[in-house]
């Protein structure tokens, strides 16, 4: 049995996975419940918390977990969650805090690439699992992702790649939290959907992706909704039609809680992309599809990865998978 983590810029996602990826037991805290706490602690709070309760429920010990896998934003590198803009921290060693808290030094913790993650679980349980060029675009608080070739997972020689979220798609845009402008996810994460959606239909309170869809549904016709649906997709498949133009996918399935929003979306999406908007091969599309994982991707992933320091280079290994090199 593992422990996958899925550290979101909006919750801290916990769950028990046992050896056929099946999410047994799982606990979820969110960002907004923090208060006062300092954002580190709190997440170390909320794993620690959360993982006891699930040991608790399922009378499992600590001792009986193979491995605990975090799957987080930003470069993650040897224990550390490195450059995570979203949630304004720079460098955090929650490996370590984590071994304190539990009490266990000798605790096999590893961390990888949010993105990464859910897109390996979709490459092994979900709509990518029939391709073997393929890339996966994770949309939510921010836009990640990676990229499969032969049926190999495509690994950036320093470990950062795939950062879809930060390819610049307007010159002298709107600022982004890593210092850029213009940046994709600047225009097209759930975040931002969702804040504008929200203004311009007077919407104050929190609402879930099904109310806000309804809500939608119901005020299509108003100029000011229907122009700022039109201006997500396009700028969605502005920033997607560059990923296949670049990689020349089979398939790219999109994920993250974006996909929340698929029936408003993603008709339009494929509708752009298929019409040949913003391609150069317009004669052969790759297939868009729809995550199946869900929210569960990051946790499923967490869990597949392992971490091994070789003595003579300092890179990452990906274990405990098929074809992934």
């Amino acid at each position: 049995m593992k422990i996958g983590i899925d550290l979101g810029g909006s919750h801290v996602a916990i769950g028990l996975v046992d050896e056929n990826s099946e999410i047994i037991e799982k606990r979820t805290f969110y960002m907004n419940d923090r208060k006062n706490v300092c954002l580190e602690d709190y997440i170390v709070s909320s794993i620690v918390h959360g993982v006891n309760e699930i040991l608790q429920s399922t009378k499992y010990k600590l001792c009986q977990i193979e491995s605990i896998g975090i799957a987080t934003p930003g470069n993650p590198k040897e224990g550390y969650i490195k450059n995570v803009v979203n949630l304004g921290i720079k460098e955090f060693n929650i490996a370590q805090k984590l071994r304190e808290s539990f009490g266990s030094k000798n605790l096999n913790i590893n961390l990888q690439n949010d993105g990464k993650c859910a897109a390996l679980a979709e490459k092994i349980k979900g709509s990518l699992k029939d391709y073997n060029d393929c890339v996966f675009l994770c949309i939510g608080t921010g836009i990640g992702g990676a990229a499969f070739f032969g049926g190999n997972f495509v690994k950036p020689i320093r470990n950062a790649g795939f950062e879809f979220g930060h390819m610049v798609i307007k010159k002298d845009g709107e600022q982004c939290n890593c210092g850029n402008k213009g940046c994709f996810e600047v225009y097209c994460s759930k975040k931002k959907f969702k804040e504008q959606m929200q203004k311009i239909l007077g919407i104050q309170e929190y609402v879930g992706a099904a109310e806000l869809t309804k809500a939608i549904e119901e005020n299509i016709e108003k100029e000011d909704v229907k122009k700022l649906l039109e201006e997500y997709v396009d700028n969605l498949a502005l920033g997607i039609a560059n990923i296949i133009n670049i990689l020349e996918p089979e398939a790219i399935s999109i994920g993250g809680s974006m996909s929340h929003y698929e029936r408003l979306i993603f008709s339009r999406l494929r509708e752009k992309i298929y019409n040949g908007e913003y391609l150069f091969n317009k004669e052969n599309p790759p297939k868009i599809l729809t995550a199946q994982a869900g929210n569960d991707a990051g946790i499923i992933g967490a869990t597949l990865i392992s971490w091994k320091r070789e003595e003579h280079r300092n890179e990452c290994i990906w274990r405990n998978t098929t074809n992934i090199t």
